[in-house]
């Protein structure tokens, strides 16, 4: 699994003060109670695996507070707030055995701007590199992420993003994946089709025994949730993936195939998955395909979070798949609610 990431030891981020995980695999599933930072753990991997030099650090952390804050209760833009440091500290950090990533709140004297006047900064520090930008110009930084993480959150996602990541498989030729995945998930789904259109790309399935295509927007939101993570598999070939309550518009009886697709297909892409669900059904299925052989390549992982009453820290246990499996069957304490 070269490039992919092995341990992670996290300062100051969100709710997390300090938090290290080891024995991360391939497709690592994480489980807990709400409001034990799975959400915020997704974050902390797309700030570090997205994150090649320091801008990458303030392009993507910003890109993260914007994805959960851009919108209010009537999806109306509204300002950003900087609130991804615990307990109002300075700095974070997130770091693995040969990468440091540091974002830092400074006040600063830059001699170009303001008469050298003090002015609040972010400063970025990967490795022995550095760099750094007034808060106020956060949100205009024009330089590219080369190596973006995706993420897939836990809303409705965008058609035209299926389509970007559908066009990623097609450059690899594995339309045949998918179709025959959608076959597994539906038998009366044939093919995913890319309508060219004056207005863009409009996404349309083949269907058994229908003459005419129908619009995947038209389908339930299951079936968009699992073309999206398909190819956004293929899409993430040789990196990382980000899945956000998986469970989300899926039913629970297409659990045990998603999974086996996902475990193989991680393989196959060598991509490194981390995903967060709250759902136990989602996580008893994980386990009975975790716990067969075939899959053994795959080195699935799975984490429970969960909040240390005497430290009052939130820590991550790796359950081992046969502890799993008798804590599911024993009524025990794993969880996904």
């Amino acid at each position: 699994m070269s490039n992919h990431i092995e341990n992670l030891k996290i300062s100051n981020f969100k709710c997390f003060k300090e938090l290290e995980v080891s024995n991360i695999g391939r497709v690592n599933l994480i489980g807990g109670k709400n409001n034990v930072g799975k959400t915020a753990f997704l974050e902390v991997v797309e700030l570090f695996s997205s994150s090649d030099k320091p801008f990458d650090l303030i392009s993507v952390i910003y890109k993260i507070v914007k994805r959960r804050q851009s919108l209010n209760q009537f999806n109306q833009p509204i300002g950003i707030e900087l609130d991804f440091v615990y307990d109002k500290t300075k700095e974070l950090e997130v770091s693995s055995l040969s990468k440091v990533c540091k974002l830092k709140f400074e006040t600063v004297s830059i001699k170009e701007i303001n008469n050298a006047l003090p002015t609040e900064a972010i400063q970025a520090f990967l490795n022995k590199e550095f760099a750094q930008i007034q808060l106020e110009h956060i949100g205009h930084i024009t330089s590219p992420i080369h190596n973006y993480t995706l993420f897939i959150s836990s809303s409705k996602i965008q058609e035209q993003d299926i389509a970007v990541y559908f066009g990623s498989l097609t450059e690899l030729s594995l339309e045949s994946f998918l179709n025959n995945s959608l076959s597994l998930f539906d038998e009366n789904i044939l093919e995913l089709k890319t309508i060219p259109t004056k207005d863009g790309i409009v996404l349309k399935l083949k269907l058994k025994n229908n003459k005419s295509l129908v619009l995947l927007s038209s389908l339930g939101e299951g079936i968009n949730r699992y073309i999206a993570i398909l190819c956004a598999i293929w899409a993430s070939k040789d990196s990382v993936l980000l899945i956000d309550e998986i469970e989300n518009g899926i039913h629970y009886t297409n659990y045990k195939k998603l999974w086996q697709i996902i475990f193989q297909a991680s393989v196959d892409a060598n991509c490194q998955i981390f995903i967060t669900t709250h759902s136990k059904e989602c996580i008893s299925a994980f386990n009975e395909v975790q716990l067969d052989n075939k899959y053994d390549a795959c080195n699935a992982q799975y984490f429970e979070f969960y909040r240390h009453l005497k430290k009052d820290l939130i820590v991550a246990s790796n359950v081992e798949k046969e502890q799993l499996h008798y804590s599911l069957t024993h009524d025990g304490r794993v969880r996904g609610e």
